[in-house]
């Protein structure tokens, strides 16, 4: 009796001290009928995607749908026939895995794309998707619809709900997983006592499971440190839509002016990228991305302890043999393409792809993000679909380390497979270290901007005052309720959206930047906010010369500037490129009948995560530099939508860390460093926070 006693005070205990996720105001914007009636569809066909609502209105559209009968609705026909040719010799069947880096799966996936993009109008285009959703793999229609929402004008700011909402299975580990499947089998929990010593609760009516990041299980290397910022559903998340904003298979010319710039924009993204992951490097001690050989095994092993319908994820052990004999060819392959790059940089010019480009151009810049890329706009979209051989892609087969594909549609996957996983491999960052690394060397052609140039005439900032830094990990429940199935009479009601992931993630208090600025004139200004290291991997203070790649861009916005003293004060919630977490399917629900939706997820969906603004700090402050930059704003002359609010001016991405640098020239008036310490509060890891560890659990023996 004692110890049912003491059992039920401790579950007492564990369920009272439980700390709920804080709730966040959400900015929203106000829509009309059509675009709400537009939104429910559209929502419809990402719900429960693994499985067919016969109850719904989709599948009684899509069931009989005939897209051969209603060809003159759409503007491209060659497109839809295309499509149907495919089609009818087969497509990838239901619940097999899709990546878009296997040749035929992205044929069809492309296929399925036009298909969505060519329908005439918004009723062609939900028909078509509804005909998609019946009957083609879920997974391969998803990767479709997604883009297709995003590129369509009639979609233009309708709301995508989060991935790892609609398919969970791609952001959390199998015992979280395993753990919901056993609860949905038992119709609940048998045995509550029991279930809250493994991280499973009852709140109201729904389940939470508490969820670890991996641990040295996955990562058997100093690389699980990272784990809670690799793993963040927010950050996979961003990286997803990143590629579905531009698929590299996705000509620019759909976008105008944007194709000149397009190469800069990947090295950009994957620069900035790199930056706040060696940030998180620094402050947990390790220091520089690594580097790796072709040739050479691969030191860093990855586990994921992630599953596929079929299969468990490929595994990579540590010291992986990289140039073994199945890869000798594919080698040979991105060797050649890495040696082609570099004899072009000793020659000073690029030969091939039908273009001659001078790497002293200004023009070389997206030429060369375009290369590493192998996207559409180097070869032209025909070309591409024809030949397809990637450096990106060949080298994920080959880091992934899974077995070669047993038929046409059967692989196991890796975590380089897909871009919801890709970050959680440590891989990941150094292939990509490894291809910026190649742009920095291009980058020694680019003349280092001059004094003459940085400087503002009658501008001075007198003073930066940032307040204190403090990071912290709190509680945030997703919706997992897409890793089960329902039962008939389930799917007969309204959605059961029962089944919570609840996670500890790094984020941050709200910070201001103060900057006091004297100027002599009146004028339009462009202010940019950068945080760099203040010391490198060996506690030196760093060098513009050496390490001008290493600052993250985190604000920038124009403002108007008149003679005297001016007081500017940016808080981070109004960084540009950062937005808040998407809100789950039953919340957007909840706004629709209001006539609103998330003004984030509508219309910057794309951008970082608020939370991941800083990397974790330490309990003593880990040090940090901010530089402020105020130089005269020119508007962009070129219609750049719909990146208009990304790039403001006709500047380089990055400016003025966007090329080698020479410290001497970065002494302006108008360009301010200054010293920044990070703190962190409460729990410094994250396993603190979650199952076994914040339960007592001690193997004692009670005494009477």
């Amino acid at each position: 009796m004692k110890t049912v006693l003491v059992l039920a005070g401790l579950i007492a205990l564990v369920q009272s001290s439980v700390v709920h996720p804080p709730h966040h105001e959400v900015k929203t914007k106000q829509v009309d009928a059509v675009f709400v009636e537009r939104q429910k569809k559209v929502l419809s066909l990402f719900q429960d995607v693994d499985q067919l609502n016969t109850n719904d209105e989709y599948y009684k559209i899509g069931k009989d749908y005939d897209i051969e009968a209603n060809i003159d609705n759409y503007t491209n026909k060659k497109a839809v026939e295309e499509f149907l040719k495919m089609y009818r010799c087969g497509f990838l069947p239901k619940y097999y895995e899709f990546s878009v880096f296997h040749n035929k799966l992205r044929d069809e996936a492309i296929a399925l794309f036009h298909l969505f993009y060519y329908a005439k109008d918004f009723d062609t285009f939900y028909k078509s998707a509804a005909f998609a959703r019946v009957h083609l793999n879920q997974g391969q229609f998803l990767y479709a619809y997604y883009i297709a929402i995003i590129q369509r004008k009639d979609t233009h700011g309708i709301v995508l709900p989060a991935p790892y909402e609609i398919y969970p299975l791609l952001f959390v580990n199998m015992d979280t997983t395993f753990k919901m499947f056993r609860t949905k089998m038992q119709d609940g929990l048998i045995n509550p006592e029991l279930a809250v010593q493994y991280g499973i609760v009852k709140e109201d009516n729904h389940y939470v499971y508490y969820s670890n990041y991996s641990n040295s299980i996955t990562y058997y290397n100093e690389e699980q440190r990272l784990a809670y910022f690799t793993e963040d559903i927010g950050l996979n998340a961003y990286y997803y839509f990143f590629h579905i904003h531009l698929p590299f298979w996705w000509t620019a010319e759909k976008y105008g002016n944007l194709k000149e710039r397009r190469g800069e924009m990947y090295h950009y993204f994957y620069d900035q990228l790199l930056t706040r992951y060696y940030f998180e490097r620094l402050t947990n001690g390790l220091g520089t991305i690594p580097e790796f050989s072709w040739y050479s095994p691969l030191k860093t092993g990855y586990y994921p302890l992630m599953s596929s319908y079929y299969t468990p994820f490929s595994q990579r052990p540590n010291f992986y043999n990289v140039h073994s004999e199945e890869n000798y060819e594919k080698i040979r392959f991105l060797d050649a393409y890495e040696n082609y790059f570099v004899q072009a940089l000793q020659k000073g010019v690029f030969e091939g792809f039908g273009q001659t480009i001078y790497l002293n151009d200004s023009k070389a810049n997206s030429f060369v993000g375009n290369y590493w890329q192998d996207n559409a706009d180097l070869y032209g979209e025909e070309v591409t679909k024809d030949y397809q051989r990637s450096y990106e892609i060949v080298a994920r087969q080959v880091l992934g380390a899974a077995p070669k594909p047993f038929d046409k549609y059967t692989f196991m996957p890796s975590a380089l497979d897909f871009y919801q996983t890709s970050l959680r491999d440590p891989a990941f960052y150094q292939l990509y270290n490894r291809i910026i690394e190649y742009f920095n060397e291009f980058k020694q052609y680019l003349e280092p901007h001059t004094q003459e140039k940085l400087h503002f005439v009658g501008v001075k900032i007198n003073s930066v005052v940032v307040d204190k830094l403090t990071t912290f990990f709190e509680y945030y429940d997703f919706d997992a309720t897409n890793t089960v199935f329902l039962t008939e009479e389930e799917m007969k009601t309204t959605y059961p959206h029962n089944l919570k992931v609840r996670q500890p993630r790094l984020n941050h208090q709200p910070f201001n930047v103060n900057i006091e600025v004297k100027s002599d004139i009146a004028t339009d200004a462009v202010v940019k906010i950068f945080m760099g290291p203040k010391y490198d991997d060996n506690g030196f203070p760093i060098t513009l010369e050496n390490d001008w790649m290493k600052f993250f861009e985190m604000d920038w916005f124009t403002t108007k500037i008149t003679p005297g003293q001016n007081t500017i004060v940016r808080n981070s919630n109004e960084f540009l490129i950062f937005k808040e977490d998407s809100l789950p399917s039953t919340e957007l629900y909840k706004l629709l009948e209001e006539g609103k939706v998330p003004y984030d997820m509508s219309e910057d969906f794309g951008y970082l995560p608020k939370r991941l603004m800083l990397p974790r700090g330490t309990k003593g402050g880990f040090p940090f530099q901010f530089v402020v930059f105020v130089y005269p704003f020119e508007s962009s002359t070129k219609n750049l939508t719909p990146y208009e609010k990304f790039m403001i001016d006709n500047k380089p991405l990055g400016y003025p860390f966007d090329r080698p640098a020479d410290s001497s020239c970065f002494k302006q008036p108008n360009i301010f460093f200054t010293d920044v310490l990070v703190y962190h509060e409460g729990e410094y890891h994250t396993y603190e926070y979650n199952v076994p560890s914040y339960f007592s659990h001690t193997n004692k023996v009670p005494k009477q």
